[in-house]
C-alpha cells in the first residue's frame, strides 16, 4: 500500500490546512495509481507528518529562509506510468501551494518538492510477509 511522507516547517500550515492537505495527498496518490478511493485503501495509505522546528531547516546552509515542503510518495515499482507521475507531481504541487498560500507559478514555486520512490517487487513487506 502506498505511503506518503510530508516534511514541513512547524507553523507554516494551519491545522485545518494540514488536514485538507493530507486528505488531498491521499486522493491524488490513489487517483494516480488508478486505485478506487475506498475506506480499505484509505486505511492502508499512510501519511507520515514530519514537522520540523524552524531552526531545523537550513537554506543553502545559511539559515532557515522561507519554509520549504517535501512530499515523498512511495509506491510499488511500475504502479505509475510517466504520465501519471507527472500528473501526480502537478496535483501534489497544487495541493501544497494551496495549503501553504504559495503562488504555484510564483517565485516560491520551487519551495515545494515531490519525490516519487518506487519499491521493486519483492522489497516491500507488511504483516511479516513480502507483498507481491
Amino acid at each position: 500500500m502506498p505511503m506518503i511522507d510530508l516534511t514541513y516547517v512547524r507553523g507554516s500550515l494551519t491545522d485545518q490546512a494540514l488536514g485538507v492537505l493530507t486528505d488531498e495527498l491521499v486522493t491524488a496518490l490513489l487517483r494516480a495509481e488508478r486505485a478506487p478511493d475506498t475506506p480499505f485503501l484509505r486505511d492502508n495509505t499512510l501519511v507520515y507528518l514530519h514537522a520540523l522546528d524552524p531552526a531545523a531547516q537550513s537554506v543553502g546552509g545559511r539559515g532557515a529562509g522561507a519554509p520549504r515542503f517535501r512530499v515523498e510518495m512511495t509506491v510499488f515499482e511500475g504502479a505509475l506510468s510517466q504520465d501519471r507521475k507527472e500528473r501526480l507531481a502537478a496535483d501534489v504541487h497544487a495541493a501544497v501551494c494551496a495549503a501553504a498560500g504559495i503562488e504555484p507559478e510564483g517565485e516560491r514555486a520551487l519551495h515545494v518538492w515531490t519525490l516519487i520512490h518506487e519499491v521493486p517487487e519483492g522489497n516491500w513487506a507488511g504483516g511479516g510477509k513480502v507483498i507481491y
